[in-house]
């Protein structure tokens, strides 16, 4: 088996741009040193064997944890706009809309499944509960686009992105840090690595953060704010020279208040104003979610072209949310939209209990001749799922309390096989054919149940309603690649992807009688995906250049929408998705390193009352530029790095009501370090031209305009870490 070592990060490594070498295990707790050598080769496992990003016929980003700390990202959500081509928003832990070329999940809900397909050390992550938290002692994170079915063990129609923790090492080794800035941020982490034995070692890792806010609910006397904990412990024990196993084990809590939005049109101390420091919330919000899970990766190398390999995953996750639905104290008009009741009305929307347990396995067999690299792979998924949702109208001028109450309670058991296979065939030096072919069946068994007084979000149902529905699906891939030389290689691919279909939360109502009749469901969408690329090195090695243009065509699209039964799920549209991308990186010198990338994005849909409207979460023109320098002084290394994203205007919703216009960040950092390489010190700050821009827009329904969830504004902190 391969022996695992803690190594000093080079220069290069550890602080290169969006074309990182994540393929040099940055896993080491010692500070960084001058570069010997300008690009690296970026090394990525896309396609289930090691290979150079530069020869692998996908359009593929990747970050290390190096490049994630320098560029200051701190989650899923932060890092995706700095990739060509994908762009993500939130309005809290669990509210995050992730897109690939255009294509994002709108429902938050349980009846439905993501797009963009998250992986967690190989393992599917069903919901974004599961995947929110921050990131901490990753070896690599890589964005794969466009269908991914013969690659991945479940849905990724638009794409994937995976997270790849860092592996316990051969050395013993500790990492201590710790950090503060304004508004109230502190962060801790704590890295411990220990090599028990030749064949054992094991890994702890811990991080913590808060986050005091910069929005003070008035009312209730409360600043925003956020705190996380989260730990991982893995065990590696080398069975023998040709197996290896390891164990990974989680637990993480978050609490918040930030998911909660508020309401310019109705605000008292500034009306209409849409960034503001101070507002008002008749009822308090509050996030809480608690994630546990289990990981299980067993390899056996059975001869020298044989390796089998077993992923068994077990996660669960408890979540809660409490959010004034119409983000204001304007209680009087709340009442009066209501008809009169009391004179003083809030609606308050709770899910007071969330539940969700996960178990997937996957078994996978690859070998290599001198002519053909395979893999084929079977994958389990099962998921257990609840949820419970209530609108209340709650009396705030008499103190009578909740007057009224819409509910809806859901679960459901869901279950998918997959059986995928992939194969390399190089016809000359130079010409290679990739094959794919994935089959699948999903199976969904869905119960809702509501009672309704205010008809928002349920419809009344005699008792309990159930269903079953089940979708099976087939989807080849074929890609064809040239080398013209070392450097340069070009491609083109055409894919089909897939994903689940499910279950509306409230039940349908057929006759407008306001009572449930049976639960609705909605089909898989597909996507039939067409991409051309170029990768290329050249001046030397000392300039990359990737570039891709593709056209997506999605069929059955899943929609959705605000009804007067809650959030209803269609198949409702047929969209055309196409684009390019550049990433571009250049390295005068050992030094200084210089970042380029740009996305062009046309996405719209194609009929049905959504026809010629361009897509939601779906920026035009975005891009990235950035640059390190590494000034050396006497020894040690003063590190900066600055870094622009920007992204023209976009739409929150399908109808095109809900516009954010274009807007440009600013971060940068500068980090001392030692001669010693025993510890480092950063300065870190974001968005610092303090810019004004919304992180989510909502239309509340009441006609008086969106409710708003304000970006971060400027923020900054110092970190210190110390290297054993």
């Amino acid at each position: 088996m391969t022996k695992h070592t803690t190594c000093p990060r080079s220069n290069a490594a550890a602080r290169s741009g969006l074309n990182v070498a994540v393929g040099v295990v940055l896993s080491g707790f010692a500070a960084t040193s001058l570069a010997e050598q300008l690009l690296e080769e970026v090394v990525v496992t896309a396609q289930k064997r090691a290979q150079s990003a530069q020869d692998v016929p996908i359009a593929i980003s990747a970050m290390s944890q190096a490049r994630l700390e320098e560029t200051g990202v701190d989650n899923i959500a932060q890092v995706l706009p700095l990739l060509p081509g994908v762009t993500g928003s939130t309005a809290g832990i669990s509210t995050s809309a992730w897109a690939i070329r255009s294509i994002a999940t709108q429902d938050f809900t349980v009846g439905s499944e993501p797009s963009v397909a998250v992986y967690i050390d190989e393992a599917y992550i069903g919901r974004n509960t599961l995947s929110s938290s921050s990131f901490f002692d990753l070896e690599r994170l890589e964005v794969v686009k466009g269908p991914q079915g013969t690659l991945f063990g479940r849905n990724a129609a638009a794409g994937a992105i995976t997270l790849s923790t860092v592996k316990p090492q051969d050395e013993n080794a500790v990492k201590l840090g710790a950090g503060a800035g304004n508004e109230g941020q502190r962060v801790y982490d704590l890295v411990a690595n220990g090599a028990v034995s030749d064949q054992f070692a094991v890994r702890f890792a811990y991080h913590g953060t808060r986050f005091d806010g910069f929005v003070k609910d008035v009312i209730n006397n409360e600043n925003s704010f956020r705190d996380e904990d989260a730990f991982r412990l893995s065990a590696r024990w080398d069975l023998s020279d040709s197996v290896e196993s390891l164990l990974t084990l989680n637990y993480g809590k978050q609490e918040a208040n930030m998911n909660g939005a508020y309401t310019p049109a109705l605000s008292a101390l500034a009306p209409n104003q849409e960034y503001v420091d101070n507002v008002e919330r008749s009822t308090r919000d509050r996030e809480e979610n608690t994630t546990k899970g289990a990981n299980l990766r067993v390899e056996w190398e059975m001869n020298e072209s044989l390796r089998f390999t077993s992923i068994t995953d077990v996660r669960d996750f408890e979540y809660a949310l409490a959010q004034d639905v119409d983000g204001s104290a304007a209680d009087a008009l709340i009442d009066g939209f209501l008809g009169g009741v009391t004179g003083g009305v809030s609606l308050s929307f709770d899910q007071p209990a969330v539940l969700g347990d996960t178990f997937s396995q996957e078994f996978r067999l690859s070998g290599a001749t001198d002519a053909v690299e395979w893999f084929a792979g079977l994958n389990y998924f099962q998921e257990d799922v609840s949820e419970i949702q209530q609108l209340n109208a709650v009396d705030t001028l008499l103190g009578l309390g909740v007057l009224a109450q819409d509910q809806n309670s859901t679960r459901g058991d869901n279950t998918g096989v997959g059986i995928f296979a992939d194969a390399r065939w190089m016809v000359s030096d130079a010409f290679a054919l990739t094959a794919g072919a994935r089959w699948t069946k999903d199976e969904k068994d869905w119960c809702t149940e509501g009672s309704a007084a205010l008809f928002f979000i349920s419809n009344i149902t005699p008792g309990q309603l159930c269903g079953t529905q089940s979708w099976t699906d087939f989807s080849p891939r074929l890609v064809a690649d040239y080398q013209f030389s070392n450097d340069v290689m070009a491609y083109a691919s055409v894919s089909r992807g897939y994903k689940a279909g499910g279950f509306n939360t409230a039940a349908a109502d057929f006759d407008g009688d306001f009572v449930g009749d049976a639960v609705a469901s909605f089909n898989p969408e597909t996507n039939t995906a067409y991409e051309v690329g170029l990768k290329s090195e050249f001046l030397d090695g000392s300039t990359r250049l990737n570039i891709a243009a593709y056209y997506n065509d999605y069929e059955d699209l899943q929609i959705a929408s605000a009804t007067l039964g809650g959030i209803l799920i269609n198949n409702a549209s047929k969209a055309k998705v196409q684009g390019a991308e550049m990433e571009l990186t250049f390295v005068p010198s050992a030094n200084w390193q210089l970042n380029a990338s740009y996305s062009f994005s046309d996405g719209e849909y194609t009929d049905g009352v959504l026809d010629g409207l361009a897509m939601s979460f779906a920026p035009k023109n975005s891009y990235v530029l950035s640059t390190r320098y590494d000034m050396p002084m006497g020894g040690n290394t003063l590190s900066w790095f600055g870094l622009y994203s920007y992204q023209s205007k976009f739409y929150y919703d399908t109808a095109n009501s809900l516009e954010e216009a274009g807007y440009g960040l600013v971060s940068g950092r500068v980090a001392f370090i030692p001669a010693s390489e025993k510890w480092d010190i950063a300065l870190s700050g974001e968005n610092l031209t303090d810019k004004e821009y919304a992180s989510f827009r909502a239309d509340i329904g009441l006609g008086v305009g969106p409710s708003i969830n304000r970006g971060l504004p400027r923020t900054w902190k110092l970190v210190a870490n110390v290297y054993f």
